[in-house]
């Protein structure tokens, strides 16, 4: 998997298939990263803290906090399962934000991505579904229920559609409103079919829009905003190439055929050579993992900024 990873330049979304791909098949600690896993009736949270450059360098991924929250249902809104989902993402976002935000401080929210291809829509609809109150603050105020923080948020979209870089929409935005906490949201690219839809990752290092597929962008972070960012997202696509090498060495595997790394890697660029070596894979139902998705999020992020605030009363702040 390594050799498909490297031969067509794939970035590593989420930390715990970064991790994956260091461990490999050896089931021992990586020097500088510390997990925490906790397995609950239908998900599980794994929590990867970065400690030092040297971990940081193995793994691939900033120094930071990455938490992954794992359920199959995630994708179909069981309604089972939606109420333990809201509250992990709740409680992650808590984790997060310690030390980093009080009550009353104005947080901005930004969705990532082009609203016009839906499998990177998540940004823009997850901020259809969050609760908006800053105008509220400032011209209602008898409006709001008693205890909502003032919030805002915007759909930058992408560079093709508005001639403008997302990274220089967010600082003007940044620089205007200062917030005191900035919450980015992005579809994200797996590595693993399984994880479409059904994993939420949550960090406190920033993103870099676009590292996915291929198109990286200026990166959003504290350093670069002055202003403390949390990023979230969910895998919506996985590459073909490693749809093709699981599928190789799945045959390979029934089969009792003997699987070569070199032949599989030479095997898939010549395919995928007429797409330029790269194509991007999004399953039919990404209409409905999309939506689904994107409530989750967005209700669980507003129940750890608006503590006590029932989830009625937050949905009709929603845009």
């Amino acid at each position: 998997m390594e050799k498909i990873i490297n031969e067509f330049k794939l970035h590593i979304d989420l930390a715990v298939e970064a991790r994956d791909l260091v461990r490999g098949t050896r089931d021992i600690d990586v020097e500088g990263v510390q997990e925490k896993v906790e397995e609950l009736e239908h998900l599980k949270i794994t929590t990867i803290n970065i400690l030092d450059a040297k971990g940081a360098s193995k793994v691939g991924k900033p120094i930071g906090t990455y938490i992954t929250i794992e359920s199959p249902p995630l994708k179909i809104n069981d309604p089972y399962v939606n109420d333990e989902l809201i509250l992990a993402v709740a409680q992650s976002m808590t984790t997060l934000t310690a030390g980093k935000l009080n009550p009353g401080d104005l947080v901005l929210m930004v969705g990532l991505g082009n609203w016009r291809a839906t499998p990177d829509a998540l940004g823009p609809k997850f901020i259809q579904y969050s609760p908006i109150t800053r105008q509220y603050h400032r011209f209602a105020p008898d409006a709001l229920v008693e205890g909502m923080r003032p919030v805002c948020g915007i759909a930058p979209g992408v560079l093709g559609i508005t001639g403008l870089e997302t990274f220089e929409v967010i600082k003007g935005t940044v620089d205007n409103v200062k917030p005191a906490l900035l919450i980015v949201v992005d579809a994200l690219a797996a590595q693993n079919v399984d994880r479409i839809g059904t994993t939420i990752q949550m960090s406190n290092t920033g993103i870099q829009p676009g590292a996915g597929v291929g198109n990286a962008r200026h990166a959003l972070t504290e350093e670069e905003l002055g202003v403390p960012v949390i990023a979230i997202g969910c895998p919506t696509i996985v590459s073909a190439s490693i749809i093709a090498v699981q599928s190789i060495k799945q045959f390979c595997a029934q089969s009792g055929a003997m699987y070569n790394d070199s032949v599989a890697s030479e095997s898939i660029n010549f395919i995928l050579s007429r797409f330029g070596g790269s194509l991007a894979v999004t399953p039919k139902e990404i209409d409905d993992i999309i939506e689904n998705t994107s409530r989750t999020m967005a209700m669980g992020v507003a129940q750890s900024l608006f503590p006590n605030i029932s989830r009625e009363q937050l949905e009709l702040y929603t845009t």
